[in-house]
């Protein structure tokens, strides 16, 4: 089980994605653990280990997808480079957020990205974009999370630590999972997710209820929060992207609530002229519990 092989801080493990499997290494011992893989597929990545961990830079963790009969890719570890809390300014107040358990949320992210590419295979989706990519990750690891912890609290650490990277900086729109998972959240119980025996079947049940937002949404929403968290900005703008904000603030909610508290929440969001709206998804989360 994986679980315990993490738990011992392995450095390689072979795990299941679909018929087929993934290698997992750490960067660590990145060189003895290519060797576990056949010729045709380590010819299919960078030729050696110092260009492997220049394309992982400073991030924690990668996943390189291979074309394989058995083999669905190569997952690097950098455990070093997780965080273990992020904070934020928030109106000159810096607030933070720890982070548990990252090693296995991010592996199962890293996961989710292969899983994704199976559920292309199978015909459930026909088109993977770079940002489909990062929300069926983000759905993969919301339903292992239930799998294996029983818990919703991991999937509102990484809702909470989405929200979070972006109020730092816009940079990280590409990886703002949350107008998905939060119609994920609202739409299913612990025991709802915990039904679901595979990840596909999950998918099947909600892909056809989605509301995906469009692109230029997206762009509206970083604008948007640019405008809102960055240090930057100097005049005030109020009404600036007014008819957004009774979106942005149904899902900002949940992550100032829980680095603020309920009172300071409601506080902040009103100053930022962020009122509630009908032009939202229904938000009938279940709440957010500790770790």
């Amino acid at each position: 089980m994986i679980l315990s092989a993490l738990a011992l801080s392995v450095s390689l493990l072979w795990t299941d994605i679909g018929s087929k499997q993934a290698l997992i290494c750490e960067v660590s011992s990145l060189q003895p653990c290519l060797h576990h893989l056949p010729s045709p597929v380590r010819h299919q990545l960078p030729a050696n280990v110092s260009e492997l961990n220049q394309i992982l830079g400073q991030r924690g963790a990668m996943v390189m997808a291979v074309e394989d009969s058995t083999i669905a890719g190569l997952i690097l570890l950098s455990p070093e480079n997780l965080p273990g809390s992020l904070s934020v300014n928030l109106s000159g107040s810096i607030v933070s957020l720890n982070l548990e358990n990252q090693h296995e949320l991010t592996l199962w992210h890293e996961m989710g990205h292969l899983e994704a590419n199976r559920l292309q295979d199978s015909g459930l989706i026909d088109e993977l974009t770079p940002y489909m990519h990062e929300w069926l990750a983000d759905c993969y690891l919301a339903w292992r999370v239930a799998q294996e912890k029983r818990s919703l609290g991991p999937i509102w650490q990484q809702y909470n630590r989405r929200n979070i990277d972006v109020m730092q900086s816009v940079d990280t729109m590409s990886h703002w999972t949350v107008p998905i998972l939060s119609q994920l959240l609202s739409r299913y119980s612990l025991q709802e997710l915990i039904a679901f025996e595979t990840f596909s079947e999950l998918m099947s049940d909600l892909l056809p209820q989605l509301e995906l937002p469009a692109p230029d949404s997206l762009a509206e929403f970083s604008s948007l929060i640019h405008r809102t968290f960055s240090t930057e900005v100097l005049q005030p703008l109020p009404n600036y992207m007014s008819w957004r904000k009774p979106a942005l603030r149904s899902y900002l909610e949940p992550t100032l609530t829980k680095l603020l508290g309920e009172e300071a929440a409601e506080h902040w969001l009103i100053e930022q002229k962020m009122l509630t709206g009908n032009d939202v998804f229904p938000m009938k989360m279940s709440h957010q519990v500790e770790l």
